[in-house]
């Protein structure tokens, strides 16, 4: 009985983990809207203490060994954003783009400790790597907000039949993964911003960052 309790309390996290945000097999954007914002790069405090590294794609990259040099035209606009909470470290590629005026920021995970030091390599191997949305906005030099799509107000949308775009349902809890193209994704995130529900940016997956001189 100990182990089916222990065993429904992991399920219970990986669902909660994994169906926050909406994921992507492609990215948000295309290139032609890929817009940099510099106000965003520096150091930042989110509510919860955790530190925010946004550094230039592009300085990072010339940093590393020259084998790496091929992904700095891909990406030479975007930011590798580090976030360090208590002993965990994520980093990830945030590529910023410009719909209407409106900042947002394409994630995909670049590296985690953790998993990256699990001995189960079988586990590894099942993982990939999506996209994600996320809506940026500078309130000022000094502070920032981010707020991702969530997953299950675009699954209330698909469930009424109130927006339309390609995706499949996969792994063991169903989660979304849209596999529309880029320039669908940019269509669908246009008509979406012209949406009037009030509730369309709600979502737990939210950080107010305040900026912090280091």
């Amino acid at each position: 009985m100990k182990t089916i309790k222990s065993f429904s309390i992991v399920i219970v996290l990986a669902i909660l983990l994994t169906s926050c945000v909406i994921k992507s097999l492609h990215p948000f954007y295309t290139t032609d809207i890929i817009h940099f914002e510099h106000l965003f790069v520096g150091n930042w405090l989110d509510a919860e203490k955790a530190h925010w590294s946004v550094q230039p794609f592009k300085e990072v990259i010339l940093e590393e060994p020259s084998e790496l040099i091929g992904y700095y035209k891909k990406y030479k606009e975007g930011y590798v954003v580090t976030l360090e909470k208590d002993s965990t470290k994520s980093t990830f590629l945030a590529m910023p783009f410009k719909i209407k005026n409106q900042l947002f920021l394409d994630f995909t995970p670049i590296e985690d400790k953790e998993i990256d030091q699990l001995d189960n390599n079988l586990y590894r191997m099942h993982l990939i790597n999506t996209h994600s949305l996320a809506k940026l906005d500078m309130d000022s030099n000094d502070k920032a907000s981010i707020k991702w799509l969530a997953q299950n107000k675009i699954k209330e949308l698909l469930d009424e039949n109130k927006i339309k775009i390609k995706h499949e349902k996969t792994g063991f809890d169903d989660t979304i993964l849209l596999t529309a193209s880029s320039e669908e994704l940019v269509k669908f995130i246009e008509k979406y911003m012209d949406s009037k529900d009030e509730n369309k940016w709600k979502t737990d997956v939210e950080f107010i960052l305040n900026r912090v001189n280091e």
